[in-house]
């Protein structure tokens, strides 16, 4: 079985982790070949995992991804490979890929499926949008969710009816569990040099963009004792603007913007909590990754995020600065509750491996091509 997964990038993202580490698993099926294909090679983060075991990734030569002409390179590039299965991932990638779909023969026709990998995005604002997307999600011969909120979402977005349901699955994101429970703590300071081993850490990974909600972990700073900081790890273009709100706001010394790492299982392995703030989530990859790590997590009470988080870390109202505080001091201040919860984000963790995920992913595959499941 020959598969190709098309991507906008391998830039700094939870979709784009995502599709490394499924391809790098997908290898291991000596049945299973697994190649990616990216629209852009700017900002690339990812991707060197694969080319160390071998693993074929292209890039569309010399256009943005909003250009249509994708469309062209993306069908020569499956004729070229003769791929059974082609797998979308995000906007606008996966309008490309539902074009190209369209353009097949019976000769010739992979089978190709779409993953939706958020609750929300801004084309849900515009009423024609939805036509657009009625017709682009039916080429897809499956649609698979992150979440069973995605999915909702997504389905209610289009107005799915019942006797179309059948291709739409829910598959849960997976992490490489080994790769945060076995890594090794760094010493504070090695994060950062104002840093003691009595200083109590946060920390939250996450790209500085209208989604994520730095802002009201910054904010939460105020109320919490002068031994707390805060470590922001990403990039993104409102990292300027959360800069100037934690300088406003009187903490800016006790928060850290890392910029992008790839350190981060070794620093959340150091931090004392996680914080994953957001205003809409798919899922929160790093809610499961902090869970790996042992730490206990603090999550923003979301749809995406609940569903991972609730009766395992501890869920605080969207954008309440003041309830985000009051548990996290919680927490901090009550070491049996704090061991507590650490032990049951650790047992958590484990529903959500990569091995997991990918094996969902290779049955759904072969349940679609074969027709049997």
């Amino acid at each position: 079985m020959k598969i190709l997964h098309i991507i906008n990038s391998l830039s700094a993202g939870g979709a784009e982790k995502l599709v490394e580490e499924s391809a790098l698993y997908m290898n291991r099926d000596e049945n299973v070949e697994a190649h990616v294909l990216i629209l852009s090679d700017k900002k690339k983060f990812f991707g060197e995992k694969l080319k160390k075991n071998n693993i074929q990734v292209d890039v569309v030569p010399r256009r943005k991804i909003y250009c249509p002409m994708n469309v062209i390179y993306i069908k020569k590039h499956i004729l070229k490979g003769k791929y059974d299965i082609v797998h979308s991932h995000l906007f606008p990638c996966n309008y490309w890929v539902s074009l190209v779909s369209r353009s097949f023969m019976k000769k010739y026709r992979p089978k190709f499926i779409t993953t939706e990998h958020s609750t929300h995005n801004r084309r849900r604002g515009r009423f024609y949008f939805r036509i657009l997307e009625q017709f682009m999600y039916s080429a897809y011969d499956t649609v698979i969710s992150i979440s069973d909120g995605t999915q909702k979402n997504l389905m209610d977005w289009i107005k799915i009816s019942r006797k179309n349901r059948d291709k739409f699955k829910v598959v849960y994101n997976g992490v490489d569990l080994a790769s945060f429970s076995k890594a090794v703590p760094c010493s504070k300071s090695e994060i950062d040099s104002t840093l003691t081993e009595n200083t109590k850490l946060l920390c939250m990974v996450g790209r500085f963009s209208k989604q994520k909600d730095q802002a009201t972990v910054i904010k939460a700073m105020k109320y919490l004792p002068e031994n707390v900081f805060l470590l922001l790890a990403g990039d993104g273009p409102l990292k300027e603007e959360n800069e100037k709100l934690a300088d406003i706001s009187g903490v800016s010394q006790r928060v850290k913007f890392l910029g992008i790492r790839k350190d981060i299982p070794e620093i959340l392995k150091t931090s004392d909590l996680i914080v994953v703030s957001s205003h809409w989530e798919g899922f929160g990859l790093v809610a499961i990754e902090g869970m790996a790590a042992g730490k206990p997590v603090v999550a923003s009470n979301i749809s995406g995020l609940s569903e991972i988080v609730s009766g395992a870390g501890i869920l605080f109202e969207k954008e309440n600065e003041k309830d985000l505080a009051d548990k996290i001091k919680w927490l901090l201040d009550r070491e049996k509750e704090y061991e507590k919860v650490a032990k049951r984000c650790i047992e958590r963790s484990k529903k959500y491996d990569i091995k997991k995920m990918s094996e969902e992913y290779l049955k759904i595959y072969r349940t679609i091509l074969t027709g049997k499941i």
